[in-house]
């Protein structure tokens, strides 16, 4: 039997976990658990081209592995392709155009939801230590507390602490958002994308109070733990323009990870080390879908060269983008 470890049991090393062991594999989880873990997250299949595919195949694991989802409608602001609108409806949402919000967008049924991760991340076993991998020539090991794992398979999947543990084309950086007071309870029960005024807003906890949770401020880049400052009415400000009286409650947030182009990657780094990451603060919605990719890779020898990391080599440095999953 192989044995697998698996460094990180965020929302990409707990899928992992699911796939593996449900595949008959002996599988080790090692992470520290310093990262917060918020109980639910945004899915969402209003993704662009390829990346819908993923948060399809996310929303596949979901159904398999019995996660918890609560799905809502959703309006979106701004212009969007013909093309795009399209692909939506082949993975199944239903577009209709509509007059919300004194604007006119897309309202949309069965393309979002809330995905309650903290439960399937919490029923992963893990050994709550911090690991360290140490090259060997064209293979790796992993030590935990200087004592050498013995292990078939690595799997980096430690999200933004990923570059602090091996040298890999990746960058950290804080995205955040705030909880709200608003006026209108129906913005506890349905997702805003706003791209003319650049901010989304979520339903807090889907019940119908008159909360939201409202982001979509600028990225920035720091080593994952730092204490960060962010000013809350860069987009409450724009915000409001919108959704009329908003006051803030409290604002937080976490440290996400980007690759050069912004998108997803994984793949293999050595002959016994793999890689998955890069989701750009949209774990929820592609990070079960590209650990599938690898699961596949590992598995049968599949590869998808869109999000292979193979397409990074030579790339030395790089400055955070614009998610790629905004229009």
């Amino acid at each position: 039997m192989l044995k697998v470890t698996i460094i990180g049991s965020g929302i990409a090393g707990s899928s992992l976990y699911y796939m593996f062991k449900k595949a008959g594999f002996s599988v080790k989880v090692i992470d520290p658990r310093i990262r917060r873990i918020f109980p639910s997250l945004i899915h969402s299949l209003l993704l662009v081209d390829k990346d819908v595919y993923l948060s399809s195949l996310a929303l596949d694991f979901y159904k398999e592995f019995s996660v918890e989802t609560k799905e809502f409608p959703s309006f979106t602001i701004g212009n969007v392709d013909e093309k795009l609108v399209n692909l939506w409806e082949e993975y199944g949402v239903k577009i209709e155009e509509r007059r919300l919000f004194d604007s006119q967008g897309l309202y949309a049924l069965g393309g979002d939801r809330l995905v309650y991760v903290k439960k399937m991340i919490d029923n992963v076993p893990v050994i709550k230590e911090r690991a360290s991998i140490i090259k060997r020539g064209n293979t790796v090991t992993v030590k935990v507390n200087n004592s050498e794992v013995n292990t078939d398979i690595i799997i980096l999947a430690a999200g933004p602490w990923n570059n602090q543990i091996f040298d890999v084309p990746t960058k950290s950086y804080y995205c955040w958002a705030s909880l709200t007071l608003t006026q209108n309870k129906e913005l506890d029960r349905m997702f805003v994308y706003d791209y003319e005024l650049s901010f989304y807003s979520r339903p807090f906890l889907g019940i119908g109070i008159k909360t939201a949770i409202i982001g979509d401020g600028e990225a920035i880049e720091a080593k994952p733990c730092q204490r960060i400052k962010v000013n809350p009415e860069e987009v409450m400000s724009k915000a409001r323009k919108r959704l009329g009286d908003l006051k803030i409650i409290y604002t937080s947030g976490e440290f996400c990870e980007g690759t050069p182009d912004m998108r997803p990657a994984y793949g293999r780094l050595l002959d016994n080390l793999y890689f998955i990451g890069g989701f750009n603060g949209y774990g929820a919605e592609v990070g079960p879908g590209v650990a599938r990719l690898l699961f596949n890779f590992i598995t049968k020898g599949d590869e998808d060269k869109d999000y292979i990391i193979d397409r990074f080599k030579g790339i030395k440095d790089f400055k955070i983008g614009k998610e790629p999953h905004e229009l």
